[in-house]
């Protein structure tokens, strides 16, 4: 057993299920880079790209499911969004999730670091808000159509770079379905679950996931998803956001100099 190795993937779990929960992003958008750099930057084992995109895509589904229990406990869930925004990206992630076994890796990369500038970018644009009421205070509306076209864009993307997509679900929400941030961040993480669930199908179907390594980076997500959820409620809204969008643009970031180089 290469207990290092274990050892290395269970931190990153933990740490990605943190964010998960603190800013509703799943943690791909942090897992996906930390699992193709980390393990070989400390003398273990080398991920392949799709190796760490199928790890990240069930470390998301497990994470999303943990975040939205303790969401959910504070009315910080949306569920009538989640079910039109994740219906839409669920079917279209399963399509793209499959596609993705037929495209090379560098363009991978390509795609996650183009959606990673997107997603930063909204989130840099986004003014401050002046009140956030509870779920509980109001019902909070939105346009169904648009819901469902954002989603279906979004949920191919997804499949493609082989995690739920979630660092783009808190800007869109907060951007073009005028979500506020808290509920934005609950309802990302309900959104997570679903487009997770079918990024995995497709991984499973074209026999792409590492199961032991997934299940050790699985177990260190669920812990953190429920620490980073209880910290989501009571950290400043100001400073959710910018953790958010810090984690976005570093790894933009990243992932850009990385094509560079």
């Amino acid at each position: 057993m290469d207990i290092p190795l274990y050892a290395t993937l269970f931190s990153l779990g933990l740490l990605g299920g943190l964010l998960s929960g603190l800013v509703g992003i799943g943690g791909g958008i942090i897992m996906f880079p930390l699992l193709l750099y980390i393990p070989s930057a400390v003398g273990l084992a080398t991920l392949s790209v799709k190796a760490a995109a199928s790890i990240t895509a069930v470390q998301s589904f497990f994470g999303s499911i943990s975040g939205v229990v303790a969401h959910h406990r504070h009315r910080r869930v949306y569920f009538p969004l989640a079910i039109d925004f994740g219906g839409a990206m669920a079917l279209t992630s399963l399509i793209g999730s499959v596609l993705s076994s037929l495209i090379p890796e560098q363009w991978i990369l390509i795609l996650f670091a183009l959606l990673a500038v997107i997603a930063a970018s909204l989130m840099l644009l986004q003014r401050p808000e002046v009140s956030e009421p509870s779920l509980a205070d109001r019902e909070y509306h939105y346009s169904r159509a648009r819901a469902w076209g954002l989603g279906a864009i979004i949920g191919c993307c997804a499949g493609l770079i082989g995690q739920g997509g979630g660092f783009l679900f808190v800007p869109v929400m907060m951007a073009f379905l005028r979500a506020p941030l808290r509920i934005a961040i609950g309802t990302a993480l309900a959104v997570g679950v679903a487009s997770s669930a079918a990024v995995v199908l497709g991984r499973i179907g074209t026999a792409q996931i590492p199961w032991l390594l997934t299940g050790v980076t699985v177990t260190g997500g669920i812990i953190g998803a429920q620490i980073g959820s209880e910290l989501s409620q009571r950290l400043p809204r100001r400073m959710l956001r910018a953790i958010l969008a810090a984690a976005i643009l570093l790894t933009a970031i990243k992932m850009v100099w990385s094509l560079v180089a």
